[in-house]
């Protein structure tokens, strides 16, 4: 009994202290600092400190914002006077052919700044406007920055019987983008020079800072694909002679000899051990004062390693928050203060900065808490400043002016990415003697100090055994259930209310409303793996934002530079240390099957071929499609009521290992030009089988674990002769409900979920926030019903989404972010005998599913430009404005109230 009363004493102290430090809610179920910040553009990544130590730079690499006018640009904090100047660059606006990318230094005597500016589609900077891969040369004075040259860094001719993944496919062949990414100015008496790390290149070059030339590239490659190391960034020592480039993707990092030339060594850091595995992702360095250790950030490791730059020896500390027990802290920068006592480290996915004494052996001492994902550090004057590439959290997106090139075309509502904005805050040195409280802070914002409530059904046990997981496209909260009276909606930003998904609303009614439900990804890039292992590893958060400007390729669902690196034996450099669902299933001896996630799907039409497959051998096929009244190929053999070219399949290829022989041969993966009725007949067809088995007694049952992909509510715009938006919505919107009604009416309604989500929000208007979207838990235990629907407004994001899977399936967190996110409890608590669901076919009835869009729709010309095959090739910007207008006409979203 005394034992009782203590534990309970502690845990109610626990969730008093969580009372006592307000913070600002994130879409990742985390609370950012509400500490006061200094605002900057969007996604800083790196800062410089001037050498006279009166300035501090950011390099904001982000989408850019609505205060930059759309551009990227650099910001340079006066540290004397606390004011703040953003200079955006003309060259970097959204439609430019380049972008900034991680490196940043001021010239040894001031004068000068410098920044990587790199890019995919015209690498060799040859169309009007473009400048092509380099280093951007600033003159810098009084506060303020002027454009002054640029530093050409030409592509790179890879060896003989190397392979350069197809990044760009109308570079010369045998030649590689070299994409320059970190930097660090090297001293040299006849002047400065600057050593580059070129992120696909797979080399680094040291150049001249005045003329541009190149005196070496080191080759670091570390494998027959370019690029498979990824070069992240480099350091110099004082002296100019010995330089290190950090692998992101090889797990180790290169020592080079500047002067002659060399690369003298490769140190591994934690590498793979397995097929596939993720790597350590070394990333951010730093050296002691005295030069004899240099600190290598380990995102995917959460350590920092710490090598002997005598001997090379290597040492491990590890920087997870006290107690933590998953991983997914992700340190991904350093810095050293003055007196080489302290290492700072911050911890993008804990939103906080980890205090390590190094005066002696390395120890942590605490933790500091920061905005929304720090991504940048600086020490200097016993002040510590910490730039967060997220700032603090978004809202809604629909008040803004329409001239802003924020803004959709002629609409008044700003995409999500516009509104992601950093900061910077300042910490002085007397924070160290409040380290205690601050690490209590840190705790408490990673949800460490509230006990969690496990899910809990009336009849006790759970008894759930199978969780179907559909994974939907990028439509918000507003778009779809704003017209839902019982909820927090807006019915002047639906587009797709309930005549367009009937069967939508109907789940909602009949198993629970959720209207506070925020998507962790702001676009499918990471929405996908947000939604698939509630964590963002530091490759997606630092390159996200630059792929949807253009400049960096889709390398988020197993693929890397058009590549699939499972199938050329290399780690997938985008893969977070914590892994996947399916790792989590596989490990726990669990059954599983996959429907087009995380599956590359090979197409007949080379018109739908996407180019990552270019490495595999074309298949046979008879015709690339299907048209009206053709017989569509096995497994389906029926005539075609489809009246668009329905694409045919080649094959089915997994992009990760433990997917191998568990997905489904013939459902695809993105394509919204296959429709989602066929992608629910074929996952129905394989469910009648499961359903069969389980009747007989024999054959394999439905997996534990199945995940859905129904991705086409995303739409193919008004591309001629294709579903109009409607047309592929409520297609999306039958796919659903024909699943739900298979299910509940089986042998499995009573051991089974189906968790529902869209991958991201971005798609769309919101009046609460840009990352409001929709979600759906179904179950017989659902205490809802459509005559008394439950509405649970709690705060829940993707992440409590995959908790809630695996709190079902009994499965242990995969990292810190799943660990402390709440599950949806709320939803199970029914007594059990919730009736099956019939779904609703109106809109097959009503032909609404079969519409296409004219050919001379207004859309049209800039839909058949986009590339519907994967997920956000399209352009979204253009894609948000025409599904506006196709819906609302010249109506403008209402204003936010203020």
């Amino acid at each position: 009994m005394a034992i009782f009363r203590k534990l309970l004493i502690f845990f109610s102290a626990l969730l008093c202290a969580a009372q006592e430090y307000p913070g600002t809610p994130l879409p990742t179920s985390k609370r950012a600092s509400p500490d006061p910040s200094i605002p900057l553009s969007g996604m800083p990544l790196s800062v410089a400190l001037s050498p006279n130590g009166r300035y501090l730079a950011t390099l904001n690499a982000g989408y850019g914002s609505v205060e930059s006018d759309n551009k990227q640009s650099i910001s340079i904090l006066d540290l004397q006077t606390n004011q703040v100047r953003d200079f955006p660059d003309d060259r970097l606006a959204v439609k430019s052919r380049q972008t900034y990318f991680l490196g940043l230094a001021f010239s040894s005597d001031g004068s000068r700044l410098f920044a990587s500016m790199s890019s995919i589609r015209d690498p060799g900077g040859e169309k009007e406007g473009s400048t092509g891969d380099g280093i951007a040369s600033y003159s810098f004075a009084n506060g303020a920055i002027t454009p002054e040259r640029f530093l050409k860094m030409p592509m790179l001719r890879i060896q003989p019987g190397q392979v350069a993944a197809p990044a760009n496919l109308n570079i010369p062949e045998g030649e590689q983008i070299s994409y320059p990414a970190g930097i660090a100015m090297v001293k040299n008496s006849s002047g400065d020079q600057i050593l580059v790390a070129n992120n696909l290149s797979d080399d680094a070059a040291l150049i001249d800072a005045g003329s541009g030339k190149v005196i070496n590239r080191f080759n670091l490659s570390t494998s027959k694909v370019v690029p498979s190391s990824f070069p992240y960034t480099a350091v110099a020592d004082r002296e100019g002679k010995k330089g290190y480039v950090s692998l992101w993707n090889a797990s180790r990092i290169a020592q080079l000899d500047l002067s002659d030339g060399k690369v003298v060594r490769m140190i591994p850091l934690h590498p793979p051990k397995l097929l596939g595995s993720a790597g350590s992702h070394p990333s951010a360095m730093a050296f002691s004062r005295d030069e004899r250790r240099l600190f290598v950030a380990l995102a995917n490791r959460d350590e920092i390693a710490i090598v002997n730059t005598l001997t090379a020896a290597v040492s491990y500390l590890r920087v997870r928050l006290p107690g933590q027990i998953y991983g997914g802290v992700y340190p991904n920068a350093l810095a050293v203060n003055d007196s080489g006592t302290r290492l700072y480290v911050a911890l993008g996915m804990a939103n906080a900065v980890a205090v390590v004494d190094i005066a002696r052996k390395a120890k942590v001492m605490g933790f500091l808490p920061t905005g929304w994902y720090p991504a940048a550090l600086a020490s200097h004057d016993g002040e510590l400043f910490v730039a967060s590439a997220k700032g603090s959290r978004t809202g809604p997106n629909f008040a803004l002016d329409p001239k802003s090139p924020c803004a959709r075309a002629h609409l008044a509502y700003a995409y999500i990415n516009c509104l992601l904005k950093g900061s910077i805050i300042r910490f002085a040195a007397s924070s160290e003697n409040e380290l205690s409280a601050q690490t209590r802070r840190v705790l408490d914002f990673n949800g460490m100090l509230t006990a969690k409530k496990q899910l809990h059904f009336a009849r006790g046990k759970n008894p759930i055994r199978h969780v179907i997981y559909v994974i939907k496209e990028n439509r918000s909260y507003d778009q779809v259930f704003g017209d839902m009276a019982e909820a927090n909606g807006d019915p002047s930003l639906v587009l797709f209310g309930e005549d367009v998904t009937p069967n939508h609303h109907k789940l909602a009614r009949e198993f629970g409303i959720l209207d506070n439900f925020f998507a962790s990804g702001e676009v499918s890039g990471d929405g996908h793996n947000w939604s698939t292992s509630a964590i963002g590893s530091d490759y997606l958060e630092k390159t996200i934002q630059t792929a949807y400007r253009d400049e960096r390729t889709y390398d988020y669902e197993g693929e890397n530079t058009n590549r699939i690196p499972l199938e050329d034996g290399l780690p997938d450099v985008n893969e977070p240390g914590t892994g996947y669902i399916w790792s989590n299933v596989a490990r726990h001896k669990l059954t599983y099957r996959h429907y087009g996630e995380f599956v590359a799907t090979q197409w007949c039409a080379s018109k739908n071929q996407p180019r990552e497959l270019l490495q595999f051998p074309a298949g046979k096929c008879s015709r690339g499609s299907v048209n009206k009244g053709e017989t569509l190929p096995l497994p389906w053999n029926v005539k075609s009521a489809f009246p668009w070219p329905v694409p045919v399949l080649v094959r089915n290829i997994a992009t990760k290992p433990e997917l191998r022989g568990h997905f489904d041969p013939y459902y695809p993966d993105f394509n919204t030009w296959f429709p989602d009725q066929l992608r629910a007949d074929e996952f129905l067809r394989e469910f009648h089988g499961f359903v069969k088995a389980r009747e007989r007694g024999q054959g394999a049952e439905l997996p534990n674990y199945v995940l859905l992909r129904l991705p086409n509510d995303h739409t193919t715009g008004e591309k001629a002769l294709a579903p109009t938006p409607a047309a592929a919505v409520a297609d999306n919107d039958l796919a659903l409900g024909r699943v739900v009604d298979a299910v509940s009416h089986s042998a499995y309604w009573d051991d089974t979920a189906i968790l529902v989500l869209e991958d991201d929000a971005q798609d769309g208007a919101d009046h609460v926030d840009a990352h409001r979207t929709i979600a759906l838990v179904i179950s017989k235990y659902s205490p809802s019903s459509a005559e008394k629907p439950v509405v649970d407004s709690n705060f829940y994001t993707t992440v409590s989404m995959v908790r809630t899977l695996e709190e079902l399936l009994d499965l242990p967190p995969m990292n810190n972010n799943d660990a402390q996110a709440p599950a949806i409890n709320s939803l199970f608590s029914g007594n059990g005998r919730h009736r099956p669901f019939t779904a609703d076919y109106q809109n097959l009835q009503n032909g609404l599913i079969s519409k296409t869009n004219p050919a001379n729709a207004p859309g049209a010309k800039a839909s058949a430009e986009m590339d519907f095959t994967h997920a956000d090739s399209a352009n979204t910007a253009v894609l948000n404005a025409i599904i506006w207008r196709n819906r609302k006409g010249d109506m403008a979203p209402p204003e936010a109230n203020k």
